[in-house]
């Protein structure tokens, strides 16, 4: 594939929105897909997207409420990221997220109370429209994808309460963090290297095709993602820090780290995404998805007609 036209897309962007910061660059990974900038514009969160040769397409402001063709996909994102209230949005998901992981264990519990029973427990019994077959639609659907959604709470739990997550597990194995939140703050030169001779820089230290961009302005340098053989998911996970300055190799890292506790934190987002094991991983969240709407209706239903048969109604 040809290279992007990367410092050409920064000029465009430049251009075609005046005031805007970029803060990182997701290059294509195949022909004919954009590079998208992500910064902002006088503090407001922002995307550029601009053609491989380095055309302006269009941009967008990030995470306003808006259900138009432009702004659909960004605000259903933002919804499930933090609901759009920033901080306490992330906190309150993480908050559902624990929730969720309690309630899979009571949910074990209830729907199997004596694990010699459990292969009844994932059949459907009883006749069309009884209350048997009712109770039996919502619990067996519910243990069918329990496995799948227990990862999804986990993993929305440590993606949302990321600090508290990382202390927990801290306990059992050693974490270490991402290179570049250890680099001292140093501001940017007024001549600094360009993305593309960054990228190149990369290369020469053994990196394969770059995936992204890291622009850390407040650490001179810029954070390289390339694909690697380590990779889990779709996205460069191997970290190469570049000095704004003079090119030189800050430091180099991939994102499954050195121990269990790192290796945990990298299967999360792979894992809550589905992206982790390609089409197949994704259909396996999308069904924990369905069956978990199946289990919400099911159980209003059931709550709703158990509640009349106790009062007569």
């Amino acid at each position: 594939m040809e290279e992007p036209q990367v410092d050409r897309a920064l000029a465009a962007a430049h251009a075609g929105l005046p005031g805007f910061e970029p803060r990182f660059i997701d290059l294509p990974n195949e022909p004919g897909r954009s590079i998208i900038l992500l910064g902002s514009v006088s503090g407001e969160p922002a995307q550029v997207f601009v053609s491989g040769d380095g055309q302006l397409l269009g941009s967008r402001e990030n995470e306003q409420l808006r259900f138009g063709r432009r702004h659909l996909m960004d605000t259903l994102y933002a919804l499930h990221v933090d609901l759009m209230l920033g901080g306490v949005g992330v906190w309150f998901i993480g908050l559902i997220a624990l929730a969720w992981i309690l309630d899979h264990i009571v949910a074990a519990a209830l729907a199997v109370p004596r694990l010699s029973k459990w292969r009844e427990a994932l059949a459907v019994h009883g006749k069309v429209g009884s209350l048997r077959r009712l109770f039996d639609l919502h619990r067996a659907p519910g243990l069918w994808v329990l496995p799948i959604t227990l990862v999804i709470a986990v993993s929305g739990f440590c993606l949302s309460w990321y600090d508290e997550s990382r202390a927990l597990v801290g306990a059992f194995s050693t974490l270490s963090i991402r290179l570049h939140e250890e680099f001292p703050d140093i501001q940017r030169p007024p001549t600094s290297l360009s993305v593309e001779d960054a990228l190149l820089a990369a290369r020469r230290h053994g990196t394969g095709p770059a995936d992204s961009v890291l622009i850390l302005d407040h650490k001179s340098a810029y954070g390289i993602r390339s694909f690697d053989e380590r990779d889990i998911d779709p996205y460069g996970r191997l970290w190469t820090y570049i000095s704004m300055s003079d090119g030189r190799l800050l430091g180099q890292r991939h994102d499954l780290g050195e121990s269990a506790g790192d290796a945990f934190f990298a299967w999360q987002y792979p894992l809550h995404s589905g992206k982790a094991f390609g089409l197949v991983g994704r259909l396996l969240i999308a069904g924990a998805g369905i069956g978990t709407m199946v289990l919400c209706v099911t159980g209003v239903i059931l709550w709703w007609r158990r509640r009349r048969v106790l009062t007569g109604g």
